[in-house]
C-alpha cells in the first residue's frame, strides 16, 4: 500500500453498542492473531472500573490513560484492537491508530445501540450515556461522526451478527496484506 501502514493490526472504533469487542475477539480468531479491548485494559492497570475513573478523575484524565494505553496497544503486530468510542474523536490517538494499521469502524444507529446496551447498563453504567441512553448516542454519534469517518472501513453493523462482521473484517484485511481468500 502506498500509505506504508501497517496492515498486521486491525483497529475497531465506533459508539457503544457497534460491538467492537466481540467482534475484536471473533476477527482476531479468523485471522490467527491476538485481541485487546481498551477499556479492560485501562480498567485492569488503573484498579478502578471505567465509570469510577470517569466520576472521580473526569473525562480528562480518562482520556489521557486511554491515550497512553493505546500508544503501547496499537504497536503489537498481529493484534486486532477494539477501542473505547470517544478514542477516535482524541485527535492524536486518532492519528496514531491511522498511521499505525487499518482502522475500521463498526457503524451503529442510535436505536439499535440502546437496545444492545439496555441489558447491561444496570450492571456495567456507561459515564458518557447519561438517564436517556438512546437520545445521548444519537448526539455522541453526530458529534463524533467526521472523526469516524476517516476510517479506513465502514462496517455496517445494525443487521449483522457478530461472526457476519468478524468475517467481513477478517475479508478485508486479508486483502489489504495481498493474501487470497482461503
Amino acid at each position: 500500500m502506498s500509505d506504508r501502514r501497517p496492515v498486521d493490526r486491525l483497529f475497531l472504533v465506533g459508539m457503544s453498542g457497534a460491538g467492537k469487542s466481540s467482534v475484536a475477539t471473533a476477527a482476531a480468531t479468523r485471522l490467527g492473531w491476538t485481541a485487546w479491548d481498551s477499556d479492560s485494559e485501562i480498567a485492569a492497570r488503573d484498579g478502578r472500573s471505567i465509570p469510577q475513573i470517569f466520576d472521580e478523575d473526569g473525562e480528562p484524565a480518562f482520556r489521557a490513560l486511554e491515550r497512553a494505553v493505546a500508544d503501547e496497544l496499537t504497536a503489537q503486530p498481529c493484534a486486532v484492537g477494539a477501542l473505547g468510542g470517544g478514542a477516535m474523536a482524541d485527535a492524536p490517538t486518532r492519528e496514531r491508530l491511522l498511521a499505525r494499521g487499518l482502522v475500521a469502524w463498526l457503524q451503529v444507529s442510535p436505536d439499535v445501540a440502546a437496545a444492545r446496551l439496555e441489558a447491561g447498563l444496570a450492571a456495567e453504567p456507561r459515564p458518557m450515556l447519561g438517564d436517556d441512553p438512546r437520545r445521548r448516542l444519537a448526539d455522541l454519534i453526530a458529534a463524533r461522526e467526521a472523526a469516524y469517518r476517516q476510517a479506513h472501513l465502514h462496517i455496517a453493523t445494525d443487521q449483522r451478527s457478530v461472526a457476519d462482521v468478524a468475517e467481513a473484517l477478517a475479508v478485508e484485511v486479508r486483502a489489504a496484506m495481498g493474501c487470497r481468500p482461503a
